[in-house]
């Protein structure tokens, strides 16, 4: 479960901290609360017990699920880097959510509002904890946000996964139609054709070409196919059609790139 795509509601604050390079735990095991980090100078490598590994760089936001059992290792950095955390607990408890990385475009308030909660929680005035929630719901504002950037292309990608899926099992072996990769993906053509443009910045027949040179580029670099062999194994029935299509992409002739491997 992606934890930003429901409603928040945060029911405590556990702790609002920053973390110099080299200090903190670096192994974590069936994690108290949700966390969300930031990183400031430094790189960290969050290594869980699913499999998962998550890089966050200085300027992104993590999300750390409750529950949860990781390592972290940090690289990079000097004495002045480290890393800003919130940790705190939620009202209606989310159902197995995953661990995140949000790359944030909105650095500056990101980083004002982990320093306002950090500040507030150490020095303890009358209003500290109402001042970490302001914070704390600042953040998960801006990284929503930031997440739903992303969303169209997470969509797109999503409608068009059978018709990417087909031609990644036959490309090099038919010639496929726009009509039949716009029936499995049960839109019409121009749709097809926008979300192609949207994902990929090139039409379904521009991506399936290149996906063919491609193909083909490895089997001359292989140097166990001449270039008529390459071409009809990558999907060009007509070599000469393959060489001006070739060269328009690579920008030299198939017999010029052999050359150069």
């Amino acid at each position: 479960m992606d934890i930003f795509d429901a409603k928040i509601t945060v029911s405590e604050i556990c702790v609002a901290v920053f973390v110099p390079r080299g200090k903190g735990t670096p192994v974590h095991k069936n994690r108290a609360a949700h966390g969300l980090a930031f990183n400031v100078g430094i790189t960290s490598v969050y290594r869980f017990d699913t499999g998962e590994t998550l890089t966050a760089h200085p300027g992104e936001c993590i999300y750390l699920p409750r529950g949860s059992n990781y390592t972290v290792s940090s690289v990079d950095g000097d004495d002045t880097s480290g890393t800003y955390a919130i940790n705190f607990l939620m009202l209606d408890e989310p159902s197995a959510p995953s661990p995140c990385l949000v790359q944030i475009k909105g650095q500056d308030e990101v980083l004002s509002a982990f320093v306002k909660a950090e500040s507030a929680w150490r020095k303890r005035h009358a209003d500290f904890y109402e001042e970490c929630f302001i914070s704390l719901y600042k953040i998960i504002k801006t990284v929503k946000k930031e997440r739903s950037r992303y969303l169209p292309k997470h969509h797109t990608l999503a409608v068009i996964a059978p018709a990417l899926q087909y031609i990644d099992e036959n490309y090099t072996r038919e010639n496929i139609s726009l009509s039949h990769l716009a029936k499995i993906c049960n839109i019409s053509e121009p749709y097809l054709r926008r979300l192609f443009q949207s994902a990929f910045s090139v039409s379904p027949a521009v991506y399936m070409r290149n996906m063919r040179i491609s193909h083909a580029k490895e089997l001359l670099r292989s140097g166990e196919y001449s270039v008529t062999d390459s071409a009809l194994l990558s999907g060009f029935n007509d070599p000469a059609y393959f060489a001006r299509e070739f060269k328009k992409t690579v920008g030299m002739s198939p017999k010029d790139y052999l050359k150069t491997v």
